[in-house]
């Protein structure tokens, strides 16, 4: 029946692993190293050939398990044999790394009406009109949309209702020819199953499960606000922090790991499992949202892979299309742009934790090429809503053949160069073009030149060689302002909090620019010798600590000769109330409470660095601290009272820098990094991505500048080997530079 698969029957079953060799966590194939880079497409059949053409091998198929469910315990995988015999057909040395959706099909819901999401605020009317199921993809079945309904992720009949349907499908595989063909699955549930939770918007869940499994749920009052303006009480707020926590890691956490276990289970551990997981930087919804639990996520010994779509963070900029990506402060300053011609293509996870807890990470490459008509310069009434949306996806030059290739280019370089996976999402089918975003020989070899490249990274040191980390504390959101509290939102902050939108988001896209690598990593990854071999530490949003977390901070920088940087308000939060003293003893400064509200605005001066201006966010905000030592070295005020918010301190055998505000701009950023002693890699402020082996720069500006390497690369452009490089780029420009073999 299934003629391509049948052919498979005589191969033997496939074994896959993920292990930390050469500096990075590797992809292994029955003992073989392969480079993981896979694809998607909405219309995969019919661009499996301009795949198999550009030397890629693993697919990426999206199977909604609702659409082979169609009444209790009754399953019928007819669909997706068909699929995958149509790919073979197109493919046929394919690999597969199924995503699985654990949707329910809508006569489970019927079914089952006390076993859904209920949330604390009303379903609005308007909403009801975009809450729907959207489209549903022929290939694998499975929904693409908002619905209405869904399961609650606490659920036990959920749960293990879809227990059954993934053994069953388990078992399928296993006694199917696909057995050596199938590498692994990611699992996913949620909002575009990423986890994040349905209804998100609405304040979820109040089902009774949830009660059940954690405890009372706050009302929408409860979460929404906050004691002491930016920051929770824990004196008088301890139930409504405690219920984020649970909510994230029992239901949530619990949630994932328990299918993955079961996948890890029922395959004997010989296949990858993996899932949407770790959206720090650039969250939705972020209380509500999920990605709140990585500790227990990354420590999971049945998660071998995490993925994300790069930076989607649009442009705050009225005058400006969202698709421009260009990120302003409050004083004008160009922090930078995450898509598009000189975008730094920024990762939501944090890489560096990714990979210290022997993880791969893929990286969803989306962006729309040259090949997709620009609905703007091309408009047509019938053009579907979300043409609108995924057409300018890639940013701005996207349209464009130079724009493209430079894109893709810089996209590919990234995961290249820094040890990770990635798959690319072509969505060209869905839309008006009717064919795949890479339908062109231009393009496939573009894509053919990177496999070629990635064969010869299984030879290559993917040690990070970065000497500025920027440090990150998931727990910290449980005890900020509430993302809803910020409506209405400014543009391009839909669905953010204040903290995520400027100390995580807006600041990564300056910490990009700053003209050297950069580590990102969760506090808890921090270990005794991070502190010599970071010169420069910036602490984000560290405000949720307890005492002893603070002592071993303290003891782990003694004499590291390291400059910190301290966001806002670290260790201000303990657990049990807030504490000014736990903030003066962690930075070594004193400090003033400002209670009054006030611009999140500094005014800076460094003389000797010829810098003079404003930086921050102009919204009016509390608490706010004022450091009060007269022995320290100041150099930035609050513009509203002129007490002193940026200033430096020697410590025992370390620099602490206190900073009220963010984001910094990016010439205070490389101010800083000299400062601490770090080698900037760019003679300006350019995107660089790097290991041991590898490095890439992107241009922020047009223009000269001296790229000076740790050791001798080759330009793999020119083929000229230095540890100098004179470059004329322009802005936007790629280019990558490799050891010699």
């Amino acid at each position: 029946m299934f003629h391509h698969i049948d052919k498979l029957k005589h191969e033997p079953p496939v074994e896959t692993q993920v292990r930390i060799e050469r500096g990075c966590p590797r992809l292994f194939l029955n003992g073989c190293e392969i480079f993981p880079l896979f694809a998607w497409s909405w219309g995969l059949e019919q661009s499996a050939s301009l795949f198999r053409e550009a030397g890629v091998q693993v697919l990426h198929p999206i199977l909604g398990l609702n659409s082979i469910w169609s009444s209790p315990e009754v399953y019928d995988w007819t669909s997706f044999d068909q699929l995958f015999d149509r790919l073979l057909e197109e493919h046929p040395s394919a690999l597969f790394l199924p995503r699985l959706l654990l949707d329910a099909p809508e006569w489970w819901k019927r079914l089952n009406r006390d076993e859904l999401v209920e949330c604390a605020i009303p379903v609005d009317t308007e909403t009801k009109a975009r809450y729907h199921t959207a489209r549903i993809n022929p290939e694998g079945g499975w929904y693409w949309g908002l619905p209405l309904e869904a399961p609650s992720l606490a659920s036990e009949k959920w749960i293990h209702d879809m227990e059954k349907i993934l053994i069953g499908l388990l078992k399928h595989v296993e006694q199917s020819p696909l057995r050596s063909r199938v590498i692994g699955f990611q699992i996913g549930s949620g909002i575009y199953g990423e986890w994040h939770y349905f209804l998100a918007e609405f304040l979820p869940d109040r089902n009774r499960a949830v009660e059940r499994k954690i405890g009372a749920v706050p009302d929408a009052s409860e979460r929404i606000q906050t004691r002491f303006g930016l920051l929770r009480d824990p004196q008088y707020e301890k139930q409504v922090i405690e219920f984020y926590e649970r909510f994230h890691n029992e239901v949530i956490a619990d949630a994932i790991l328990h299918f993955a276990k079961l996948i890890k289970h029922e395959t004997k551990g010989s296949l990858l499992c993996g899932t949407f997981y770790g959206y720090q930087l650039e969250n939705v919804w972020v209380q509500e949202g999920g990605h709140l639990a990585p500790e227990k996520i990354l420590s999971s010994p049945d998660i071998d892979f995490l993925a994300s779509p790069y930076s989607y963070q649009s442009t705050n900029i009225e005058s400006e299309p969202a698709w421009k990506h260009d990120i302003l402060d409050g004083a004008g300053n160009w922090l930078g742009r995450a898509r598009g011609i000189a975008g730094d293509g920024g990762y939501r996870v944090l890489l560096e934790s990714v990979k210290r807890h022997r993880k791969l990470f893929f990286v969803e490459i989306d962006p729309s090429t040259y090949l997709q008509p620009d609905p703007e310069t091309n408009p047509d009434p019938n053009l579907a809503d979300y043409e609108w949306n995924l057409a300018p996806i890639g940013g701005e030059g996207w349209n464009t053949v130079e724009g493209s290739l430079n894109i893709l280019t810089r996209d590919l370089g990234q995961m290249l160069v820094c040890g990770n996976g990635g798959w690319l999402m072509d969505f060209g089918p869905l839309l008006s073009i009717k064919r795949s975003w890479y339908d062109d020989h231009r393009i496939v070899e573009l894509l053919r030149r990177f496999v070629d490249l990635g064969r010869q990274r299984m030879a290559w040191n993917l040690t990070s060689t970065a000497q500025i980390a920027a440090v990150y504390d998931a727990k910290s959101l449980f005890v900020t302002s509430h993302w809803k509290a910020e409506e209405p939102f400014d543009k391009g902050m839909d669905c953010t909090d204040f903290f995520t939108q400027w100390f995580l988001d807006g600041q990564s896209r300056a910490l990009h620019r700053i003209g050297a690598p950069v580590d990102f990593l969760y506090r808890f990854d921090l270990s005794g010798n991070d502190s010599s071999k970071y010169r420069l530490m910036l602490m984000a949003n560290l405000f949720y600590l307890t005492e002893d977390y603070i002592n071993k901070l303290i003891s782990m920088l003694k004499n590291s000769g390291a400059t910190v940087v301290w966001f806002y308000a670290p260790g201000f939060v303990s657990p049990d109330r807030l504490n000014l003293a736990n903030m003066e003893k962690l930075t070594g400064f004193k400090f003033d409470i400002i209670d009054q509200p006030g611009p999140m605005m500094i005014d800076c001066q460094i003389a000797d660095a010829g810098i003079d201006l404003n930086f921050g966010v102009n919204s009016m905000r509390y608490p706010r601290f004022a450091v009060k030592d007269v022995a320290v070295s100041s150099f930035g005020r609050w513009v509203d009272n002129g007490k002193i918010a940026f200033a430096k301190k020697a410590m025992d055998g370390w620099t602490s820098v206190y900073l009220g505000a963010a984001p910094i701009p990016v010439e205070i950023l490389r101010w800083l990094a000299r400062e601490a002693g770090t080698y900037l890699w760019s003679s300006e402020a350019d995107i660089i991505y790097a290991s041991a082996d590898a490095a890439m720069i992107v241009a922020t500006s047009d223009g000269e500048r001296t790229l000076r390497l740790p050791k001798s690369m080759q330009d793999v452009d020119s083929g000229v080997s230095d540890s100098v490089h004179r470059l004329t780029m322009k802005f936007g420009q790629v280019k990558i530079f490799l050891v010699e073999s």
